[in-house]
């Protein structure tokens, strides 16, 4: 099966070159993983070297962070054709909302631990526009006592939502170095752990693959792909 790690950060964000985490990664047993740094001036620092590394697909996105839906659409506009992928990060209401409601967008990144739950508004948006909802499960690894009780809360609620508008989901850990990366098999226990079926999971795992393909398709008019 082709697992995905959806939300790596490297140099100059995390603590590892993106050849490093592509080669834990491979041994972990992922297919592929993408990078999703904040910044997005200049080259990727290392990216080159992970094009030497076989059985891994290494892809290019970005994590949006903006204060305001103005801000975070006239972004997307400006980023899509640039990456393969491209995350917001969410957690103000009027935020979630306004990437739910962004086709450009492919994953928003609810952070639960903030306590704040995904609301329906949003959730209907990310159904009609095809928006992933990201769920961090670091939390479950990080947190202690009543705080992570409460998280695991969050995460419930918004499962519930997730379900009953058949959303897309991917999990992650937000690794930051090689360190921080999960074994898919590890992801999978760990989502079981916050109400996830195992087959809930894994499909959480294979859908950044799919989304990427879509994306990295090109079209020279409407109808007709570029080969």
């Amino acid at each position: 099966m082709s697992y995905y790690e959806c939300d790596v950060r490297s140099l100059p964000e995390g603590s590892d070159s993106p050849s490093r985490l592509a080669l834990v990664a491979r041994r972990l047993g992922y297919s592929g993983m993408i990078i999703c740094n904040r910044a997005t001036n200049g080259p990727l620092f290392g990216a080159g070297a992970t094009e030497k590394i076989d059985k891994i697909d290494v892809a290019r996105g970005v994590e949006l962070v903006a204060s305001s839906p103005r801000t975070l659409h006239s972004r997307t506009a400006a980023l899509r054709s640039r990456f393969d992928f491209l995350a917001a990060c969410g957690g103000p209401e009027r935020i979630d909302r306004a990437a739910c409601e962004d086709p450009n967008v492919d994953l928003l990144l609810h952070p639960q631990e903030r306590g704040k739950r995904l609301g329906i508004t949003a959730a209907k948006a990310a159904r009609d526009n095809q928006v992933t909802i990201g769920i961090d499960l670091g939390p479950m690894i990080h947190l202690r006592g009543s705080t992570r009780i409460k998280w695991a809360e969050t995460v419930h609620q918004d499962l519930k939502l997730i379900r009953k508008f058949d959303l897309g989901l991917m999990i992650t850990t937000g690794p930051k170095s090689h360190l921080d990366l999960r074994a898919p098999r590890e992801m999978i226990a760990l989502a079981r752990m916050v109400g996830l079926e195992d087959y809930e999971a894994e499909e959480a795992l294979r859908l950044p693959e799919r989304i990427l393909g879509l994306n990295r398709r090109r079209w020279a008019s409407p109808g007709v792909e570029m080969l």
